[in-house]
């Protein structure tokens, strides 16, 4: 099994073909450099909260660009993440990223991801951070469905899902759990945000 990270084949293709577009959302698009720069940027920002290697981040964000950055900051901080989605959530849920610190994790701290990410200033340069994180550090953590218990799912199983330079876009739904999203970016590839499937009555 590979001791690959996720972040670090993502890294590659925006060192080598930065300008090629990496995730898209209707009429807007991040390319391979500026989701790098802003996910280097939120990742920072994460760690000087208090944000460590093998912590874990609850993302509470609606599908889109945003999503994908803030779930790639975790990566490159080192954590792992479980996604909710903020429309299935009873009452107002937090925009952002909340994680727990301290000996026992009795502290919560919640970081607020701006809807609008702005690629000017200091994220338009950030630069890779220097996390030492191994492919069997766990990447994300699926919820169970119909009472299924959760899956853990390390860096090396998702990096053993590519396949190469895809000579097409992949389309991904949103979910921070389907994987579509590390499937394209690691193949250099655009990733499509697109409506996922209603079902319709018989």
């Amino acid at each position: 099994m590979t001791t690959t990270t996720v972040h670090r084949l993502i890294e590659r293709h925006a060192a080598l073909n930065g300008a090629a577009t990496a995730v898209a959302d209707g009429d807007r698009a991040l390319s391979y450099r500026e989701l790098n720069y802003a996910a280097n940027a939120l990742a920072r920002r994460l760690m000087a909260r208090g944000f460590r290697r093998g912590a874990h981040a609850t993302i509470c964000m609606r599908s889109g660009i945003d999503l994908a950055v803030a779930l790639l900051a975790v990566l490159k901080a080192g954590g792992s993440y479980t996604w909710r989605d903020p429309e299935q959530e009873e009452g107002p849920a937090p925009n952002g990223v909340s994680f727990s610190i301290g000996p026992e994790r009795s502290e919560e701290r919640h970081l607020h991801v701006d809807p609008s990410l702005v690629l000017t200033g200091p994220v338009a340069n950030s630069p890779n951070l220097p996390v030492v994180t191994r492919g069997s550090d766990i990447a994300c953590i699926l919820h169970g469905v119909d009472g299924a218990p959760a899956v853990l799912v390390p860096h090396a199983t998702i990096a053993a899902l590519r396949t190469g330079r895809l000579d097409r876009s992949v389309p991904w739904t949103g979910d921070a759990g389907a994987l579509d999203l590390w499937m394209a970016l690691m193949a250099g590839t655009t990733a499509v945000l697109v409506e996922p499937p209603t079902a319709v009555a018989a």
